[in-house]
């Protein structure tokens, strides 16, 4: 029915990840549209989703797409203002997208973190402006003691699931549960210096000279990273290659996990470029390096490691027979320019604490090998 309309485009499911979905885009906006079965005949009593009689009778894979929806409705009856939410969130997500940490997958903010978060400076503070709420965001969670978890209620989970223990952040909802989360601490690393950055351009909140336009300048990865590991999906035809992408992000946290085993410190760029010079269609993700010691990657091996949780099940098999993945290490001169073209960012940023400056620069004799 979708592939039907005119206004749908780049539309591919996912049906064995743990929230089963479809990903689309609708006249050019990103829709994530979560699958959930539930216990009805009749279509119009699934506007009950809250009900806890039908709760209680749904899979756990409908219990986590449920789970979005739940936390939406409670998070519009808990902040104080709407639109001054909503405006908050907006705003959070741009910094999020320009900055490279919106994306799940990879291990940064997904929507409802940045939904929460921003939903607990509103009720912190409830008749700040909206440029007020956007300074206190930067305040109060680049002090925020973590791990302790971030509430909307006093109830908090009794335990927290693989990939929340470094930023928990619990759901609105009843009863209370951790977002899932796949933060590693490469990127819990990058996130905290973020949120650092934003605080040194905001925390002057009585200038008229904050330069609002820097706090959602694209990430300057050229100026960040001398080495990169670059990920080449390709497949036969673009409707295999978007199927292909979607698995295969799925499985990038062991990726990262596999890196940090090594001692190597890593910045998964979200965002997808492609290499014409390829006669398939192709998706190509290209992740800073950060080699703590002189470390050397045998991409090979690398590449072994991750196939086996690509292929870990029948469906991930099925899409390797027709896909391929290759990984290589690469240098500036093989990144796009649009990666490497970056305005001098530090001098506009005299009070951050050194620590947060950038990660622990290239040691000398450090040699990223392919």
């Amino acid at each position: 029915m979708l592939e039907a309309r005119p206004e749908v485009s780049d539309l591919h499911s996912i049906e064995s990840a743990r929230v089963p979905l479809m990903r689309f885009k609708f006249n050019g906006v990103s829709v994530d549209f979560p699958y959930a079965q539930l216990p009805v005949i009749n279509a119009a009593e699934a506007i009950h989703a809250n009900d806890p009689r039908l709760l209680e009778k749904v899979d756990e894979a409908s219990w986590r797409c449920l789970s979005g929806v739940r936390v939406n409705r409670q998070i519009m009856q808990l902040v104080p203002n709407m639109k001054k939410f909503q405006l908050l969130l907006r705003c959070l997500k741009l910094w999020a997208r320009k900055r490279g940490i919106h994306c799940h997958l990879v291990g940064f903010f997904a929507g409802i973190h940045l939904a929460v978060l921003g939903a607990y400076v509103c009720r912190r503070h409830p008749n700040a402006t909206a440029n007020t709420l956007l300074c206190r965001f930067f305040e109060i969670f680049s002090h925020w003691p973590w791990p302790l978890p971030v509430s909307l209620h006093e109830q908090t989970p009794l335990w927290s699931p693989d990939g929340c223990s470094l930023m928990p952040i619990v759901m609105p909802c009843y009863p209370p549960e951790f977002c899932a989360s796949n933060v590693t601490k490469s990127t819990f690393n990058k996130i905290k210096e973020e949120l650092w950055r934003g605080l040194s351009l905001t925390k002057d909140t009585s200038s008229v000279d904050i330069d609002w336009s820097w706090i959602f300048a694209p990430f300057p990865y050229g100026a960040k990273y001398k080495h990169f590991l670059r990920i080449v999906l390709s497949a036969p035809t673009t409707e295999e290659l978007r199927d292909w992408v979607g698995w295969v992000k799925s499985r990038f946290r062991s990726l990262i996990l596999k890196l940090e085993s090594l001692n190597i410190g890593c910045d998964p760029n979200p965002s997808e470029q492609v290499d014409h010079t390829i006669g398939e269609p192709n998706a190509v993700f290209l992740w800073g390096l950060i080699m703590y010691s002189n470390t050397q990657i045998c991409t090979t091996s690398l590449k072994e490691d991750f196939m086996r949780s690509v292929t870990n099940n029948i469906y991930g098999k099925e899409k390797c027979a027709h896909s391929d993945i290759e990984l290589s290490v690469v240098g500036m001169p093989q990144v796009p320019k649009s990666m490497s073209d970056h305005p001098a960012y530090l001098q506009k940023l005299p009070n951050l604490p050194p620590r947060m400056l950038g990660y622990p620069p290239m040691r000398q004799g450090c040699n990223a090998v392919g």
